[in-house]
């Protein structure tokens, strides 16, 4: 990650911010690896994540966040990802009133700032084997998105990407095996019910992995979808009953690839291929 710094100023995060945005003009670009605890240290304690920070969950009663994210701040700062405010200020007058402040360099602070400024959010979560592996994209409104992929280890990988390249991306963690074939007819059955359809059943028994989709955004409602890939197949599911409802309609469709791509596409408001 190239360091490039400037002297703090109250709109600094929306001008670096704008900055890592360019480089989606490229294609995928990426940005760099932090991990739980780092990005805890970089946002501050007090702020809550909104994805998942695995490893510190995983490791919360032999080591706290606040200790974890201490010792992760002195290997940023080593690594010169984040500086000391005399670093960045132009001269004394420029170090306010905390001259010990600690700033994170321009590209580091556009990741920061461009995570808490999405219009919408989209979160895959993959399931294997009691191992979860997750991908989110935060979407702007400018053809533009910032991924975000969080390893089962509490590994962050930050990439800047077209928007229409999200489909894509995300059909590799959905369908990674590439086991999707054609398009099926739906099936539709209460959550309590799924296990007296003998055939729906020994289906979705064969899950190799399931991904959850949920898709947020300002201007509408929630969306939420399940894909099933199996040894030979790819589902996916949703509610005709919204979240709430404790034992909801499903419908089950088998889908093929380019569906499923097309499906993602329509999500993210883009004309499908």
């Amino acid at each position: 990650m190239t360091e490039t710094t400037a002297t703090p100023t109250p709109d600094r995060g929306s001008v670096c911010a704008a900055f890592v945005l360019e480089g989606a003009l490229d294609g995928p670009t990426r940005l760099g690896i932090f991990t739980d605890e780092e990005l805890t240290a970089l946002d501050g304690l007090a702020t809550e994540q909104i994805v998942p920070t695995p490893w510190l969950t995983a490791n919360e009663q032999q080591v706290s966040a606040e200790v974890a994210s201490g010792i992760s701040l002195r290997s940023l700062i080593a690594r010169r990802l984040v500086l000391p405010a005399e670093q960045l200020a132009g001269d004394w007058d420029d170090l306010g009133e905390d001259p010990r402040r600690l700033y994170a360099v321009d590209p580091v602070q556009g990741i920061l700032t461009l995570r808490r400024s999405a219009t919408a959010l989209t979160t895959f979560q993959r399931i294997v084997e009691h191992q979860t592996h997750v991908l989110v994209h935060y979407d702007f409104g400018q053809g533009r998105a910032l991924e975000e992929e969080i390893t089962h280890d509490g590994f962050h990988h930050f990439t800047i990407l077209p928007l229409a390249a999200v489909p894509e991306r995300a059909m590799s963690l959905v369908d990674q095996a590439e086991v999707a074939q054609g398009d099926g007819e739906p099936r539709q059955a209460r959550m309590s019910e799924v296990e007296q359809d003998e055939e729906l059943a020994a289906i979705l028994g064969d899950t190799r992995a399931l991904t959850v989709l949920s898709h947020v955004r300002r201007d509408a409602e929630p969306a939420q979808y399940t894909f099933y890939a199996t040894s030979d197949r790819l589902l996916v599911s949703r509610s005709d009953d919204g979240f709430e409802a404790s034992d909801p309609h499903m419908q089950f469709v088998e889908i093929s690839a380019e569906t499923a791509t097309d499906l993602l596409a329509e999500l993210l408001g883009l004309d499908p291929a």
